[in-house]
């Protein structure tokens, strides 16, 4: 690209020179950036009933599979990656490769000549150097192995396909924005045979066939080695995995699904996040307090004395009850707020300023209750961690203090009395005054009689009184404290967009979410309310950074209520910021905030199923934050409490394989079933390459099944995302409800 630049009108020779840059754009050859790769299925080091499953991989850029030619003279519909399944001991090993073969090097290193071992046509002075330094992974296949699994020219295009789906119910996006995701499938089912009582691990490889094409069409032949058999091939790896197919294993997503489940009593209690009590405890304060969802962690008091607080943080297994309200504080008079409506009462809420105010005492018990005190420390300290927020709330406390000096400074002086508060902060206020009054002072010099008369009327002096006097009569108005938070807008932005994030509870500690490991055992998951109480310690003790001062203190109480109401109204848009994606936002208001629930995962299902879909009330009821906390941990927040809440399949990452009993259900393009089915029965060999026992065996030789279907109703006109519809296994998924209510009863 070269840039030149000309000034109209003006001649300047040669002062501003051509200038050039140069720059390409290189499609993925050897290596892919891992955001990527998206879902495997099965999954990563997974261990299940897989032999009739068809292993495929998600792509999160749906052009990737046709951005390269696998040769020059074949056509784009041609995908350069295949998928490959092989079993174990088919790759040929090699000292340090590891147990699954794959080799690590330079691509340089890839690239170059070797005896016995056949590579990718590729020049290398095509490729550029800093490529050629990068690291990556190859695999070398017995030539034998090559030519009985890898997809031939013709059947490629069936191996690859695009996919589109809704993401709103998932907890991350690395897609396309609108869905789109490519597809990968491979055409080989998994080695299922037991070895000692346990599985076969089968390995997976994303390859470049890119330089190979004339290796894989009909009656293709290997070059061959000095003993006549044929060279080893290596292949480019641009991502792989390793599962374990046991047809006794019980990780499958159902398996998982029924696992979180407890199935020892059924009762929906024990899907509650509190510590489970055996049965029949007798009933006591402790057993309550447990019940309720608080567990009892070590207190260190000031005195040096070692005992125990009851702790619960913002999820609780029972409607939490609000903190009884602070006494409002009596309003301070002076002669600013004359003339001018004041607040008739404060908001009622309950206004925090230290932790202690939150520490409760249980005499019954003798323990004190550390919950709120807790929220607002972790407030407190997330609040001083973060370096913005707080430089961007005493700016603006700053610009609120500047906007009340000036009216302060304004009705001090008697002359804006009648002015209203909204033209007291302009810069133009005298000015404007003056010219509303300039034809009353004219009138008044026409009426003057002929003879002056001298006289002198002294001003009646107001004495400012001093700045917190000052800022609680400006604040007790009403009419004050909405226009300081409408000239402060912009400036409190930022702080309302943080702590809107802080009240769905992101970057909250998970230990202040889950203080003992009894509340989410493994596999498992539960329920929960959202306590208010809690969240608003909680956004108290991060707001508490900027008081400083009484005069902070005045403020913070005055404009506390229309920023959290700001927060309230922003919350519902959180998830829509964070995954830039409008359409998830979730309608909310700056009222109080409605009851609102959510849920927990700690299973292996979130590991394995990164695009989970969790929907409450089908859809119905919005979802505030989904987010995955670690590899096998997931949390969700809904505005409101569902009635019911469903966890399903992702949709663009669904398993291809065939039906229990070696059935393909014949589909529409549209995917509706036709009510029939292509039954393999026990001969679903006749659909292989070669029979059991041989290098081909559980390869599909597409050609032979897409024959087959285009011999039932689907029609003639076969593609790939028609031949995927067909293999597409039915999704699952798990509903939960609360118990059915007896006849008379309501739920």
């Amino acid at each position: 690209m070269t840039v030149t630049t000309e000034v109209a009108g003006l001649d300047t020779g040669d002062y501003f020179q051509p200038v050039r840059r140069d720059f390409e754009v290189r499609a993925p050859q050897f290596f892919l950036d891992p955001c990527d790769v998206g879902e495997m299925f099965p999954p990563a080091n997974s261990n299940g009933a897989y032999e009739g499953v068809l292993p495929s991989l998600v792509l999160n850029h749906c052009a990737l599979p046709w951005e390269r030619l696998i040769a020059d003279e074949q056509p784009k519909s041609v995908p350069w990656l295949a998928l490959l399944t092989l079993g174990p001991h088919e790759p040929v090993p090699e000292p340090g490769a590891g147990p699954t073969g794959l080799r690590t090097g330079t691509v340089s290193q890839f690239l170059a000549a070797k005896s016995g071992v056949l590579g990718p046509a590729i020049d290398p002075s095509t490729v550029d150097a800093t490529v050629l330094a990068s690291s990556m992974q190859s695999i070398v296949l017995p030539g034998a192995t090559f030519q009985a699994i890898v997809p031939r020219l013709d059947e490629l295009r069936y191996l690859a396909h695009v996919r589109r789906t809704d993401t709103a119910g998932q907890a991350a996006c690395d897609g396309d924005e609108h869905g789109w995701y490519a597809n990968v499938w491979s055409n080989r089912f998994p080695d299922s045979r037991r070895v000692d009582g346990a599985g076969t691990r089968n390995l997976v490889c994303l390859a470049s066939l890119e330089g190979f094409a004339p290796y894989l069409g009909p009656g293709a032949v290997l070059p061959t080695k000095p003993d006549g058999t044929p060279v080893d091939v290596q292949l480019a790896v641009l991502a792989s995995w390793t599962f374990v197919s046991n047809p006794d294993a019980d990780e499958s997503f159902a398996d998982l699904l029924r696992a979180l489940v407890p199935q020892r009593s059924g009762d929906a209690a024990d899907l509650l996040l509190c510590v489970p009590l055996p049965p029949n405890t007798p009933a006591s304060p402790a057993a309550d307090r447990l019940r309720q969802g608080y567990v009892p962690l070590d207190l260190h008091t000031s005195v040096g004395d070692r005992t125990f607080a009851w702790y619960r943080g913002p999820l609780t297994p029972v409607r939490a009850r609000a903190l009884p309200p602070q006494p409002p504080r009596p309003a301070l008079h002076s002669g600013l707020s004359q003339g001018a409506d004041r607040c008739a009462a404060e908001d009622g809420s309950t206004h925090w300023t230290s932790s202690s105010q939150l520490t409760i005492y249980l005499p019954e018990q003798g323990v004190f209750d550390l919950s709120y005190a807790a929220a607002f420390e972790t407030g407190r300290a997330l609040a001083l961690s973060d370096r913005a927020f707080a430089l961007a709330l005493l700016g603006a406390r700053r610009a609120a203090y500047a906007k009340l000096n000036r009216i302060g400074e304004r009705l001090s002086t008697g002359r804006f009395d009648a002015v209203p508060v909204a033209d007291l902060v302009g810069p133009r206020t005298h000015r404007n005054l003056f010219a509303s009054r300039t034809s009353d002072l004219r009138q008044t010099f026409a009426r003057l009689p002929d003879t002056a008369v001298t006289c002198k009327t002294p001003r009646p002096v107001r004495h400012r009184p001093n700045a917190v006097t000052e800022l609680h009569a400006l604040l007790d108005r009403c009419d004050v404290r909405e226009l300081l938070v409408q000239q402060v807008a912009d400036e409190l932005s930022p702080v309302t967009d943080w702590l809107a994030d802080l009240t769905l509870l992101h970057n909250v500690p998970f230990d202040r979410l889950v203080p003992d490991e009894r509340l989410l055992p493994i596999e498992s998951i539960r329920f929960f309310h959202i306590d208010p109480s809690w969240i608003e310690a909680l956004v108290d003790g991060a707001l508490s950074v900027a008081v400083d001062s009484s005069r902070d203190a005045v403020l913070h109480t005055a404009w506390r209520q229309p920023l959290l109401g700001a927060v309230r109204s922003k919350a519902g848009r959180v998830r829509a910021r964070r995954r830039g994606r409008d359409d998830l936002a979730v309608a909310t208001d700056g009222g109080p905030p409605p009851a609102r629930s959510g849920l927990l995962i700690r299973s292996a299902v979130v590991a394995g199923w990164p695009g989970l879909v969790v929907t409450a009330d089908d859809g119905h009821t919005g979802v505030l934050r989904m987010e995955t906390l670690s590899q096998n941990v997931m949390i969700v927040l809904f505005d409101g409490v569902p009635e019911t809440v469903t966890l399903s399949e992702p949709w663009h990452g669904l398993r291809l394989g065939v039906e229990e009993g070696d059935l393909i259900r014949l589909r529409r393009p549209d995917g509706i079933p036709l009510g029939q089915t292509l039954s393999a029965g026990r001969d679903l060999s006749r659909f292989w390459r070669a029979p059991a026992g041989q290098p081909a065996e559980r390869v599909i030789a597409l050609g032979q099944l897409v024959h087959a279907l285009g011999a039932t109703p689907v029609g003639p006109e076969i593609g790939a995302a028609l031949l995927a519809t067909q293999l597409v296994q039915a999704p699952l998924r798990l509903t939960f409800a609360p118990p059915a209510a007896p006849r008379g009863e309501s739920r």
